[in-house]
């Protein structure tokens, strides 16, 4: 699979996420010399991740095509399913990782953790399992948490609330079908986290501020000593 990895390709890579950039101003960015820059650029292959476009000056961007054929060819999607992702991370993704993951207005990951292809679809993954969690529960602005407490307290409970999250850093997605969304999810353990931490951050907040509820739940998972999270 290709990938920027997480050496000097991958440190000029995340310099470059958010814009077109001079050599210069890569150098200034990136912490790398111009001549590593050229060489970098140089490169059999680099036009996988890298525009250069000549006009007054070079100027140099990311490229994502080698994101979206990895992706493609992990998951199943449908054929329009496909190429409704491939538009969509075409046109959004490198605003928002700039927008979410810059310091100092450049994108800073820590390469010794993960390379930049496995942050990046960790990312998307994560993203899509918010995304699906609301996409099943919303509606009408309301958020429909009647099943997911009945399956804490064990009894049928009909229940719904408002809640305060930052829908915008899922709404890259909000275009995709619900399969869509639940194929990236599975991509890996980042978007299943996702998921489940709002299952249990709800029944958290509930048990917090109801101790009948609270007590139900403890007495449904106390006798086989499992704690309730785990029932689904």
């Amino acid at each position: 699979m290709k990938d920027p990895g997480n050496g000097d390709l991958a440190k000029l890579f995340l310099s470059l996420i958010g814009s077109k950039h001079s050599i210069d101003k890569a150098k200034e960015r990136s912490g790398l010399s111009i001549e590593k820059i050229a060489e970098i650029i140089s490169i059999p292959n680099s036009d996988i991740f890298f525009e250069k476009k000549t006009k007054d000056e070079l100027k140099i961007s990311c490229r994502y095509d080698w994101l979206i054929d990895n992706i493609s060819k992990k998951v199943k999607f449908r054929n329009k399913e496909n190429e409704d992702f491939k538009r969509i991370i075409k046109k959004n993704i490198d605003k928002h990782l700039h927008s979410h993951w810059s310091e100092n207005n450049v994108v800073v990951r820590d390469l010794k953790a993960r390379t930049v292809g496995e942050w990046i679809s960790n990312e998307i993954s994560f993203l899509a399992g918010f995304a699906l969690w609301f996409r099943e529960k919303e509606e009408d602005k309301n958020i429909d948490l009647s099943n997911l407490i009945s399956k804490a307290v064990g009894e049928d409970v009909s229940a719904s609330g408002e809640i305060e999250f930052d829908k915008e850093r899922f709404k890259i997605l909000n275009d995709l079908t619900s399969n869509t969304l639940n194929t990236l999810m599975d991509m890996s353990p980042a978007g299943k986290i996702a998921y489940r931490s709002l299952d249990i951050a709800i029944i958290k907040g509930l048990s917090d501020g109801d101790g009948t509820y609270a007590s139900k739940m403890k007495e449904r998972t106390l006798p086989i000593h499992n704690p309730w999270w785990k029932f689904w």
